[in-house]
């Protein structure tokens, strides 16, 4: 089960897949051969047929919820059924998995590996009414967040029925409106009507959540999400990767507010924090709505297929469909798996009229071999178009360790998960490859439009980086208790502030929770998977791209950002054998055998940007403009509470 951005469902009980395991008392452990060959007659024979069982009903009942979030049936019915996961995990665990001593185990068996993250058993720690509540405070903090909507600017004491939801309308505002008031005051709507909202129940949440990890062994829910890593040093590893990519974000952060300058001059100031409400999205992640605003050279092509994909596809759950058959087969041509079934009638690929749904894209494995769905608001345009690959990149990795351990059906680590459809993507995204599907006319790259198109391509996957990184690094520090209840909005502005150089566009008060108006906050998703993905995802390009002959390093006839897999075996042998292990062996291991590294490194990243680098240099040299932003500022934007 994966959560998702990109990253699934609730997530509301899982924390199944532990590393250590809880402190309980024991007196005597079954240790030695004879104990491990009968754990294995339990774990084939017994466990994983019955867990199977158990995980099904959970995610069916979470599918009917999650897509009629108004139906309080559903709802009642997707409280049960996690409660009824929850209470079979425990009762497994205190009558089967912890007599086993499994660290004794053979190091080469399956059996050890399984055992060692069924000893833990998430918030399933939980007993009686904690449980309960603990639920109840997760469905209502989706609940709000999927029925959040906000009045239209030119109406704003509007009746219900006018009231705008997130997507696609909402979105489509703060991409395109050029009005600052405008985008100011949907900035503002979408999290009065959402983070505000959530701010005493994330409290309640965090309570719960510390108490369950504490239960599981673990100091707090931080520590308890990062488990999945296995590195005892994995907090440190991703700061250092994130100061290796500071530079090419900062540089790519001057050139953005230099040009936006021109947009809003009244409110982008060159050494200042840009506000947060001008950069096209709605929580300043992804840059890369603003691209006609900033683009480098303007008469050179910007491959924006958007409206080739207009022309192409209609609005219609026909057109939608023939969408996902393009992304499909370009899985289908590297000898992966067909996924037609995850878009097919049971799957929801487009908006519903008659009833609310939780639009955040999503990918669902339903544990039974068979049925697997996409969950997805899906409107055609570019965006949405290299999303339908990234989802149907968790399809292809569940139907590719489907047939392992249930407690091994997971990504090497999370980010191998989010990395997987998203490498997928750096092929698709490439003017080689849209020439290839028609999208695009068929001349000869120049340096300019090569500069247009890393930019394009930069105002996303650089852009996001510090934001990848915060949301979680915010939320550990909730859960150790560095940041009081009392200072939610205070950390979150000074860490918008300190990592991607934003402000809010207006003052924020400890009244306001911002962080809550993000999905993956009140949906209990851990968040630092998608900036590992986004490292992981050049590393796997890269290797396949040299086992496809598309790159070669220090070659400028074969650049890595020029490099598109479709239709070579041989990388999708290699893409196979990264997801036919799922999570049957370490990550480290993992990325050892198939691509010959066994840490992470942000080198290709910034390879496949480096054109782009020296651009970004040569302009702050020519325009004199401003590397940084003033780190005190955020300051102005923040209310203190009274004292009496």
């Amino acid at each position: 089960m994966t959560c998702q951005l990109t990253p699934i469902y609730l997530c509301i009980i899982i924390g199944l897949v532990l590393v250590k395991a809880i402190t309980i008392q024991q007196t005597t452990l079954c240790t030695g051969p004879h104990c491990e060959a009968q754990a294995k007659e339990y774990l084939d024979h017994t466990y994983e047929a019955a867990a199977s069982q158990e995980y099904n009903k959970v995610v069916l009942a979470d599918w009917d919820y999650n897509t009629d979030v108004l139906n309080k049936t559903a709802e009642d019915n997707s409280k049960k059924a996690n409660i009824a996961l929850a209470e079979f995990i425990l009762k497994e665990y205190e009558d089967n998995i912890k007599q086993y001593d499994w660290e004794s185990f053979s190091d080469s068996s399956s059996v050890k590996r399984q055992l060692k993250f069924l000893n833990g058993i998430g918030t399933a720690a939980l007993k009686g009414e904690d449980l309960e509540k603990y639920n109840n405070v997760l469905a209502d903090m989706n609940k709000i967040y999927a029925t959040a909507t906000v009045c239209p600017f030119d109406d704003q004491t509007c009746e219900d029925e006018k009231r705008l939801p997130l997507e696609p309308d909402l979105e489509h505002i703060i991409a395109t409106s050029t009005n600052y008031d405008e985008l100011t005051y949907i900035w503002k709507g979408w999290r009065e009507s959402s983070g505000k909202k959530v701010r005493e129940l994330y409290s309640e949440y965090v309570n719960y959540g510390n108490k369950a990890a504490l239960a599981n062994g673990y100091p707090n829910l931080g520590q308890f999400w990062i488990r999945t890593y296995e590195s005892k040093t994995f907090q440190d590893d991703i700061e250092k990767l994130w100061l290796d990519v500071k530079d090419l974000y900062e540089e790519l952060h001057a050139y953005v507010r230099f040009r936006l300058i021109a947009k809003f001059p009244a409110n982008v100031v060159d050494g200042e924090p840009i506000p947060a409400s001008v950069l096209g999205n709605m929580w300043a992640q992804s840059w890369d709505n603003i691209f006609p605003d900033v683009v480098p050279f303007p008469d050179a092509p910007i491959f924006d297929v958007t409206p080739a994909l207009k022309k192409r596809f209609n609005q219609t759950h026909e057109g939608i469909s023939q969408i996902f058959e393009v992304a499909n087969e370009f899985f289908v041509s590297l000898g992966l798996e067909d996924m037609a079934m995850s878009y097919g009638p049971k799957a929801m690929i487009i908006r519903p009229e008659d009833k609310e749904v939780l639009c955040h894209a999503s990918a669902w494995d339903f544990y039974n071999g068979y049925d697997y769905r996409i969950k997805m608001c899906t409107s055609v345009n570019m965006e949405d178009f290299i999303t339908v690959h990234h989802e149907l990149g968790h399809i292809q990795y569940f139907l590719n360790y489907r047939n392992l351990p249930i407690a091994c059906r997971e990504g090497a680590n999370p980010g191998f998960h989010e990395a997987i459809g998203d490498v997928v993507a750096l092929s698709v995204a490439t003017p080689k490859h849209m020439i290839k599907l028609g999208y695009l006319e068929g001349t000869p790259p120049s340096k300019e439009s090569t500069i247009n198109y890393l930019m394009k391509m930069a105002l996303d996957k650089i852009a996001f980086l510090p934001f990848g990184y915060l949301i979680d690094a915010y939320r550990w520090k909730i859960f150790d208790g560095t940041i009081p209840t009392t200072q939610y909005t205070y950390d979150w502005i000074k860490m918008r502030s300190d990592y991607q150089g934003i402000v809010p566009p207006v003052i924020r008060s400890e009244d306001d929770f911002d962080a809550g108006a993000k999905f993956h906050v009140p949906g209990n998703t851990p968040y630092i998977r998608y900036f590992v993905s986004f490292i992981l995802q050049f590393q796997i390009h890269q290797a396949l791209c040299l086992e496809a002959g598309q790159y070669e390093k220090g070659n400028a006839s074969l650049p890595l950002h020029e490099c598109d897999i479709y239709q070579n075996a041989a990388a999708g042998k290699k893409f196979k054998a990264i997801l036919q292990s799922g999570m049957s062996k370490t990550w480290e291991d993992l990325l050892f055998e198939t691509i010959g590294e066994r840490k992470m490194s942000a080198e290709p990243i910034k390879e496949y940007f480096s054109l782009l680098t020296d651009y970004l240099k040569e302009q702050r040299a020519k325009e004199n403009y401003m590397l940084g932003w003033n780190v005190e500022r955020y300051k102005d934007y923040y209310q203190a509470p009274t004292t009496h």
